[in-house]
């Protein structure tokens, strides 16, 4: 990206850029971008004696920073973990919905979340370890939610939204 020296009046521009963004940001394999994450937690998984479980299509693709993506889905794995330091089963699902992708990470863990409020965008309280899941679904128009599975284990779902330049291109 070029940046142009046209401003005229001279005038210091106001940004603050916390990390970069591109303007058009590419499409990526949501498969090899879990993969990624997944092979420098394997370590732990197995210390831990979790299973993992992922269902993801090899085609499914979306337009996004696969940093950002990225360190968003390590944050949801790293609280699965967390939550289940005596074994379990991690699965990770994404599906293609009519209007976006939905990417589930979920867990086996035997307690539950007492507030998942505390947990969405919405709540005037986040935990601060979920900073990075909140900053990508902003920049991507996103969400994230997370629930209490009747069977046992928490799911924590980030919805992608298409953009309309996708919805074209597809």
């Amino acid at each position: 990206m070029k940046i142009s020296n046209s401003n005229k009046n001279k005038d210091p521009l106001p940004v603050l850029l916390a990390g970069t963004f591109e303007a058009k940001a590419p499409t990526s394999q949501l498969r090899d971008s879990v993969n990624r994450i997944l092979e420098t937690l394997s370590g732990q998984l197995s210390e831990q004696a979790i299973t993992l479980n992922v269902d993801i299509c090899d085609s499914l693709r979306y337009a996004l920073n696969a940093s950002l993506f990225e360190r968003a889905v390590r944050c949801l794995c790293e609280q699965s973990i967390h939550g289940m330091p005596c074994g379990g089963e991690l699965i990770i699902t994404a599906v293609e919905q009519a209007d976006g992708i939905d990417l589930e990470i979920a867990d086996s863990r035997n307690d539950y979340i007492e507030s998942p409020r505390l947990l969405d965008g919405q709540s005037d309280q986040t935990f601060t370890e979920l900073i990075p899941v909140h900053y990508f679904v902003a920049v991507h128009g996103g969400t994230v939610r997370v629930q209490n599975c009747p069977e046992g284990g928490v799911a924590f779902t980030i919805h992608l939204p298409f953009s309309q330049a996708l919805r074209s291109a597809a």
